[in-house]
């Protein structure tokens, strides 16, 4: 078995260590720059900052037009956590524009829609998303870009990019999530409940879908249903206060003001102390 197949198993099977240690190996033994690569994106992931952006120039130095590599490099600038928020971003929408002068892919063009977003460039991220869903009308995480960049000014448009990316990805939870909150908004409950089941399908413990659906069920009068799935997720996530809120809310509703007030409190308590959740 070659370097390459070991670091592939390694990282499959979530040894990130020994995958680094191994890409690494094989970049160096065979100085290729795609290998150079794969060793960067695993630094990445570890949060290794300085090392990832070493292999990624490692690979533009052996082979300069290389669209993966300057992909790569935008990734890393708009992942790393280290810098300057404005400084990364912007760094990031220069790699990826670059990457495009030699590749136009639907991922590079996600890649750069979402850094536009980032940047509060609403249009231009609008153009990259549309670009991408040209170029592949199945990418999933284009249309789901698109559907949540259309979800306020444009919801009719937003559900259709969204049904579209949870038929090519049935199990694509925040597109699932994403069309609940839709369907609650414009008052179609049942499908709103299906999307944020279906969300919690994927991952039984995401915080907001089991919130927006314990809202909805609230909504619909099922009272034991919407509280016991508060305090689930709630319990779950107690380092999370957003959900807070409306949980006292609901529990006013129902005429427990004062369990309602001992879950502001402790909203309130969280969100005073710098250290809590840390």
């Amino acid at each position: 078995m070659d370097l390459e197949e070991q670091a592939e198993r390694a990282e499959e099977r979530g040894d990130l260590q020994a995958s680094l240690g191994l890409w690494k190996e094989a970049a160096e033994k065979d100085q290729d720059a795609v290998s150079y690569c794969r060793y960067g994106l695993v630094a990445e992931e570890l949060g290794r900052w300085d090392e990832a952006f070493r292999a990624f120039s490692e690979a533009l130095r052996l082979e300069p037009n290389l669209s993966l590599a300057m992909e790569s490099m935008g990734d890393l600038w708009a992942t790393r956590t280290d810098t300057e928020s404005l400084e990364s971003l912007t760094k990031a929408r220069e790699w990826f524009l670059k990457a495009l002068k030699y590749e136009r892919t639907a991922r590079v063009l996600t890649f750069l829609g979402s850094t536009h977003r980032a940047l509060g460039e609403l249009e231009k991220a609008q153009t990259a998303f549309e670009e991408a869903v040209t170029v592949n009308p199945d990418y999933e995480e284009a249309l789901y870009n698109l559907g949540v960049l259309e979800e306020k000014a444009n919801p009719s448009r937003a559900i259709e990019v969204l049904e579209r990316a949870t038929q090519i990805d049935p199990r694509y939870g925040a597109a699932h999530q994403a069309l609940g909150r839709l369907y609650q908004k414009g008052k179609d409950l049942p499908r709103a409940e299906y999307h944020f089941r279906r969300s919690l399908e994927v991952d039984p413990a995401d915080y907001w879908s089991n919130i927006y659906l314990a809202n909805l069920l609230g909504a619909l009068g099922r009272n034991e249903e919407a509280e016991q799935t508060y305090r689930f997720v709630t319990d779950l996530h107690p380092e999370i206060t957003g959900g807070l809120d409306l949980f006292a809310r609901f529990l006013d509703s129902v005429g427990k003001q004062e369990e309602a007030a001992k879950i502001r409190e402790r909203g309130l308590s969280q969100a005073s102390d710098p250290d809590f959740g840390v």
